[in-house]
């Protein structure tokens, strides 16, 4: 048996070791990842005529706990894109004052959770500018997406103008400190060719206005109608995708929502089970479950366009 001062020193050994192993694990859980320091650090401190404003709190951080309090009504919008940090700064002339051009840098859970804000904010007709991934500049904003980012510029100066040259400044040096994938994301591949420019988007949720159709790709298709729009939606299994199906079949087959004296049915020929219906609102609507995807087109003009451009969609669905 061994003394019982060499066991307490056995004893002291070994919650050392103990210790030491641990401690790179402790110090990886407090330094934050690289991608979240990453966002703080591509605010420049002066880009064209402006300068940071500093204060106690520049660059701010908000987290999804506190992102409400910096955008109240848009905080849960934001959240649905898998929303990890908001690094937000102000910029001016002086570095000082309240004529301001405003900086956010959004950091979602991945580059489609980020393109798939973007795409939700942006406007069709706006003119697109190569910053980033992609990015367009309307009169007093200008917004960028590139890997798991997605920037906010704003002009809140009384007096737009002198600021309006500086937005792209400042976002190509943002852009150009951001790290991630330019490319777009994988999943707009379902899409069939022929959609107008722009109108393409990635959804995390409430798809065709349903709360069970998520994670999908919509755009709209001016050949079937002047607003028509194709939704590809994936789930997890062919058993989700067939459920989700099967209500959408019960909410297009209500009376509340076909159209006065008409009635759903069922269609032949699309994918594993598909259903055309003339409803209230939505127009002319077919969608079909196959496999894992559920697709369906809305407010069409006409049934049978409508029906080749989802078999279209369904041939790419796998």
């Amino acid at each position: 048996m061994l003394p019982r001062r060499r066991i307490a020193a056995e004893l002291v050994r070994s919650c050392r070791i103990a210790l030491c192993a641990a401690a790179p694990l402790a110090l990886l859980a407090a330094v934050p990842l690289s991608a979240r320091a990453d966002a703080k650090s591509a605010m420049p401190a002066s880009a064209g005529t402006l300068k940071m404003v500093h204060s106690a709190h520049s660059p701010e951080v908000f987290t999804p706990a506190t992102l409400e309090n910096h955008i109240d009504g848009e905080a849960q919008a934001v959240k649905e894109y898998s929303f990890r940090q908001c690094v937000y700064t102000e910029y001016s002339p002086t570095g000082a004052g309240n004529q301001l051009l405003t900086v956010d840098i959004f950091e979602m859970g991945s580059p489609q959770d980020a393109y798939g804000y973007y795409s939700h904010q942006r406007s069709p007709d706006a003119p697109t500018v190569k910053i980033g991934a992609e990015g367009y500049q309307e009169s007093t904003s200008l917004n960028f997406w590139k890997g798991p980012y997605y920037v906010r510029i704003a002009i809140t100066a009384t007096n737009p103008a002198p600021f309006r040259p500086q937005m792209p400044v400042i976002a190509r040096a943002i852009a150009a400190k951001l790290t991630g994938s330019t490319a777009p994301p994988a999943i707009l591949g379902l899409l069939p060719p022929g959609y107008k420019p722009h109108t393409e988007q990635f959804q995390r949720s409430n798809i065709a206005g349903q709360a069970f159709i998520s994670n999908g790709v919509t755009a709209r298709y001016p050949a079937v109608g002047p607003q028509a729009e194709l939704f590809v939606a994936i789930y997890a299994s062919p058993a989700a995708a067939k459920a989700a199906f099967g209500r959408y079949q019960a909410y297009l087959s209500q009376p509340t929502t076909l159209a006065m004296g008409t009635k759903s049915a069922p269609l032949k020929g699309v994918g594993d089970m598909a259903i055309g219906a003339k409803t209230r609102f939505a127009g002319q609507v077919v969608a079909a479950v196959k496999g894992k995807y559920l697709a369906g087109i809305r407010k069409a003009n006409n049934a049978g366009a409508a029906q080749t451009l989802l078999k279209s969609a369904l041939a790419r669905a796998h």
